[in-house]
């Protein structure tokens, strides 16, 4: 009897997790058109309906067109049903958002604390940032869903452990079960980019896709990537670590210890000191951007070869997983064409027969908050994806708010 309650138990939400993103990806929406377009029952689609509505999840609007009969009442998802913070961790503090459902800000911060070997003062920064938030945007803590969180490195995201991280010099440092005592609030911890892969599957250029690659371009190089709908973790947690794929073995030192990362090579610090070497003064990001810009011509050479190392590499990439889509992003964008116009030719020209010419690339614009919106929408993810036997669904999150 048991296993047939937990069999029906999964079958309802399910069945409810279908329903809620039918209406996320098609409302407004009638019960009538989601029962033809789910395959359930009329009776089932009203069972369901009647609870999301009664949770305030699908909220009802105004009557609907109808050629005959009574006219259909629409469903929409009530973006503000519950809430969700996405925190960045970086080098000199954290960037956090909080969130609705339908991953619009309702309210952001900036912190410093200096965080590189010191994951205890990211615990306290965390806790004074999620507590701070919810003060200034007005969020009552009982609806909020849960927090989110990103940082670079190799991250064990079942766990909540962060394995290792080269940039805050951290190693087998635990993160949702401590917050997670601390808050009373769910936690949910990913690399960095994985984050902004997931924010692209349920909120932006992957919608729809079931493969596609999500590359980041700035401080460092990083890479998320989803084969089958799903991100790809790897073994341990370190798949997407391709800023540290070595292309020149005698190249330059990289941080991680070795010599010749394509990160070592074309990341926007080292843009910087090369190109400071160039001119033979130093200059800062912001003057490599307004450089650039104007089409100086030194920095242009710069950009254009280090725009031919990256579309190698990524040519490479492409040739090896076939995605659909090849979404670039991260501060490094905003170098613009001197540095991705080569990169889009290369790619082209370097990958294996005709790959390239069915996939998109997609250059986006970039806003510091996007790490904190991808890591608010690690939450979002278990709120619409679907359920898996013995384990709770996201759907519960709002049951108990």
């Amino acid at each position: 009897m048991a296993l047939q309650k937990a069999n029906r138990d999964l079958m309802r939400d399910l069945n409810t997790s279908l329903v809620v993103n039918l209406v996320k990806g098609g409302g407004p929406i009638s019960r009538a058109e989601l029962a033809r377009q789910s395959k359930l029952s009329p009776a089932t689609i009203t069972g369901i309906v009647a609870r999301l509505v009664r949770l305030g999840v699908l909220s009802e609007l105004a009557i609907g067109p109808s050629k005959l009969g009574r006219p259909p009442v629409l469903l929409r998802l009530n973006e503000r049903a519950g809430y969700v913070i996405g925190i960045k961790l970086k080098e000199h503090g954290l960037t956090t958002v909080v969130t609705n459902l339908a991953a619009e800000v309702v309210h952001s911060a900036e912190s410093d604390t200096h965080l590189i070997g010191d994951p205890q003062a990211a615990l306290v920064a965390i806790e004074d940032a999620v507590r701070h938030s919810l003060t200034e945007s007005g969020v009552k803590r009982k609806m909020v869903l849960g927090i989110g969180i990103g940082l670079a490195g190799v991250i064990d995201a079942g766990q909540g452990v962060c394995r290792y991280s080269h940039i805050l010099h951290w190693q087998d440092v635990a993160l949702s079960e401590p917050l997670r005592r601390k808050l009373q609030i769910p936690v949910w911890v990913d690399n960095d980019v994985n984050t902004l892969a997931v924010a692209e599957k349920w909120f932006g250029a992957g919608i729809g896709l079931k493969h596609f690659l999500t590359v980041t371009v700035g401080r460092g190089i990083g890479l998320g990537i989803v084969l089958n709908g799903e991100i790809y973790r790897g073994a341990i947690g370190g798949a997407g670590e391709f800023g540290h794929i070595v292309v020149a073995p005698d190249g330059p030192s990289c941080q991680c210890g070795r010599s010749g990362c394509l990160e070592a090579l074309v990341s926007e610090p080292v843009l910087v000191n090369r190109i400071s070497a160039a001119l033979g003064r130093q200059v800062s990001a912001d003057e490599m951007l307004e450089l650039a810009g104007s089409g100086h011509a030194v920095v242009t050479a710069v950009l254009a070869e280090a725009g031919q190392q990256l579309g190698l590499a990524l040519a490479n990439l492409v040739t090896l997983l076939n995605p659909e889509r090849l979404i670039v992003s991260g501060e490094g964008t905003r170098l613009g064409p001197a540095m991705f116009d080569t990169m889009q030719e290369r790619i082209r020209s370097m990958t294996f027969d005709g790959l390239a010419a069915q996939m998109d690339i997609v250059i986006q614009p970039w806003g510091d908050r996007a790490w904190a919106i991808g890591a608010a929408t690690l939450v979002l993810r278990e709120l619409f994806s679907l359920p898996v036997a013995g384990e709770p669904h996201g759907l519960a999150l709002i049951a108990e708010a």
